[in-house]
């Protein structure tokens, strides 16, 4: 358990979604009936994030309307407490009182603690009394260390999201700034351009539009690191997507003299999702697999229901990715041996994005590359039910 919990200290899930999944896991494991999180601060009652059944949620609530309680003290002492029968201990009248009315026999809590401060607390409840031995104390304070660090680093997170998305935000003033006076100069009204003039407007137009998708990339990021991918929902058909992607691309696939396949087979694949944020897996699998593949080759999409799952394919010819660099391709801004060597553009967000919405969908994705020797990009979706 301790393992699964480190494993996502790097990740970019919300805290209510870890938190919640923590205090179940320690149900499971622990001789307790169940398990809560509060967040305090000092100038804030006992604040809920996270039960592990209606119980804890009471049992929190409970303590949070008090302003007294085992994860108060825990808080103020930065070290466990034990209440192995709250009818024989008298440091929490009030909360002893409605606690035994609840149900509630006995508490076991552990200060969410670092060096310099105290986050709030880990509450483990019971519904007969007892001790829990020293081996359950020392595994959950364990527990709550292993919460803490999740939450110091998903703060530091939160802090550089809001000042990329301010960032975001100011480029996009100028960038339309930007926008609007090359739209005057090509129009004429800054008078006839000569062809060397216009060279120079053209590279103008190129890279405003780099910098104008990049500052659309970074808000997407911090967005769906918000969560906000979990809104607006409904229900969306990959293969209309996948059919619409390759229409948008069909442009550039003829130019560069590229085959591109595209098969959904002949039904419908539904899925419950954002369709913005299907579009844009769908979309940036695609020309991802473009810009790595020459000029003459080819990039196959492939769409199937099986089993409860979409299961989408995008193959291609291309240059592949080394097998020394496969892990890091889902990390923000990273950008391959091959992609640098190539001079292939990009920001190192595109499949950052794409794990991303998997993700928040439920699903996964996974990628087989030899170097040189073309990719495949597999993601699974849940269907829509």
């Amino acid at each position: 358990m301790l393992s699964e919990f480190a494993r996502t200290l790097v990740t970019d899930f919300p805290i209510e979604g870890i938190l919640d999944h923590l205090v179940r896991r320690i149900v499971d494991i622990m001789p307790i009936d169940a398990a809560g999180v509060s967040l305090i601060s000092p100038t804030t009652y006992p604040h809920l994030v996270a039960g592990s059944d209606e119980s804890a949620v009471r049992y929190e609530n409970l303590q949070t309307e008090l302003g007294e309680g085992p994860c108060v003290l825990a808080y103020a002492s930065n070290e466990a407490v034990s209440v192995p029968d709250l009818t024989s201990d008298d440091r929490f009248p009030g909360f002893a009182e409605r606690a035994h009315v609840e149900g509630l026999v006995a508490v076991f809590t552990f200060p969410l603690r670092s060096d310099d401060r105290c986050l709030g607390a880990l509450d483990l409840y019971r519904t007969k009394p007892g001790e829990l031995d020293e081996q359950d104390m020392a595994t959950a304070q364990t527990l709550a260390d292993v919460a803490t660090a999740y939450l110091l680093n998903a703060e530091a997170r939160r802090t550089k999201s809001e000042f990329v998305a301010t960032v975001s935000h100011e480029l996009r003033t100028p960038m339309t700034c930007i926008a609007g006076f090359i739209e005057l100069l090509q129009d004429g009204q800054g008078g006839a351009l000569t062809p060397r003039q216009e060279m120079f407007v053209e590279a103008i137009v190129r890279n405003s539009a780099r910098l104008t998708a990049l500052a659309d990339n970074l808000l997407l990021v911090t967005g769906l690191a918000s969560n906000a991918a979990r809104r607006g929902h409904s229900d969306v058909d990959l293969a209309a997507v996948v059919l619409a992607a390759g229409r948008d691309l069909d442009r550039v696939v003829v130019a560069r003299g590229l085959e591109l396949f595209l098969d959904v087979g002949g039904d419908p694949v539904v899925v419950h999702g954002d369709t913005a944020h299907l579009e844009a897996v769908v979309t940036n699998l695609l020309t991802n697999a473009i810009k790595f593949t020459e000029d003459g080759g080819w990039v196959r999409c492939t769409l199937r229901a099986v089993s409860g799952t979409a299961r989408l394919s995008v193959s291609d010819n291309g240059l592949g990715i080394p097998e020394a660099e496969q892990g890091d391709l889902f990390t923000r801004f990273f950008r391959s041996s091959t992609a640098r060597e190539h001079a292939i553009q990009g920001t190192g967000l595109g499949l950052t994005i794409v794990d991303s919405i998997v993700r928040s969908h439920g699903g996964d994705i996974a990628v087989t590359s030899k170097h040189l020797g073309g990719s495949t990009f597999s993601v699974c979706l849940p269907l829509a039910t």
